[in-house]
């Protein structure tokens, strides 16, 4: 059984519809896939009906967007607040989990705009001209534009040699273009994925520009907050730093996810189907997983 428990569409910063990634995974040997577009549920349906006619099983998912202060600094940088992504998956009550990310999902137009604004000012660009580029690359959806969007205009203006320059330069945490999106607390967000009936899943945990002790710091501030599982690095990453969230899995006695966390033509580096392996002795969050047949 092959399995991918992350990947975009373009319900949110995605550039395959849910139909297409579905049909990617399949050709890519993918038995089991979670749809986990950011903040929103929306593409969920037209997935699993691509899903059946593929054979395949799909997985309920997202990925929220949750604020947390992370501990574990020193001097001024004893705390400092990070957006972390939080993967709900094989959760039921999506009326429940619709209904409180419709607020998250509303302020990301609004983001998407500030980020627009900002651009506009540092690389003296016509701002509507910028917005309506942005919002194209999200299918017209200003509550689906990301900053995958976003880097992409920019990349194709050739203001950027590539999409992660963009990240590098204007857009990743605290950059210079960056706007930091409204969130829940981590713990809330945890709280809701299991009131839904989900697994909470901690996502690429060495992704979000932390020291080695932040990032082992954060899988055991998870853990303590009830957090069921934690995703493995992928396999781009050095051995050391898979041997780094392995010892920290066990040691908070975390299950294991594996994801791909697929995008599309904006980062073809993440190949759809392309997971790290689990080492002897690992448990996979799947495996207790009410839906999965």
């Amino acid at each position: 059984m092959k399995i991918d428990l992350h990947c975009h569409s373009t319900c949110s910063d995605g550039t395959y519809a849910p139909t297409e990634v579905v049909q990617r995974a399949h050709s890519a040997g993918v038995n089991v896939l979670a749809l986990t577009d950011h903040d929103t549920l929306k593409g969920i349906d037209e997935a699993r009906a691509a899903a059946v006619q593929c054979g395949m099983q799909l997985i309920n998912g997202v990925e929220i967007s949750c604020e947390h202060t992370l501990s574990g600094g020193y001097g001024k940088n004893k705390s400092t607040n990070k957006i972390i992504h939080v993967l709900g998956l094989d959760f039921t009550d999506r009326e429940q989990m619709h209904a409180t990310l419709q607020q998250l999902q509303d302020s990301r137009a609004t983001r998407g705009q500030r980020i627009a604004e900002k651009l506009s000012e540092l690389l003296t660009l016509d701002y509507e001209e910028l917005w309506q580029e942005i919002c194209a690359k999200a299918g017209n959806n200003p509550q689906a534009v990301g900053r995958a969007h976003i880097g992409q205009v920019l990349y194709e203006r050739g203001l950027v040699k590539t999409v992660q320059k963009a990240f590098d330069k204007y857009l990743a945490d605290n950059k210079l273009a960056y706007v930091a999106i409204e969130a829940l607390s981590m713990a809330r967000g945890i709280e809701l994925i299991h009131a839904c009936g989900g697994k909470a899943v901690l996502a690429h945990p060495t992704r979000y520009q932390l020291s080695a002790t932040r990032v082992r710091k954060l899988i055991e501030e998870f853990a303590q907050l009830g957090g069921d599982g934690c995703e493995l690095p992928a396999n781009s990453e050095p051995l050391s730093t898979r041997r780094m969230v392995d010892r920290s899995i066990a040691e908070h006695e975390l299950a294991v996810s594996i994801g791909s966390d697929f995008h599309g033509s904006n980062m073809p580096w993440r190949r759809i189907g392309d997971v790290p392996h689990l080492n002897p002795g690992q448990q996979g969050v799947w495996q207790d997983f009410q839906t999965l047949s």
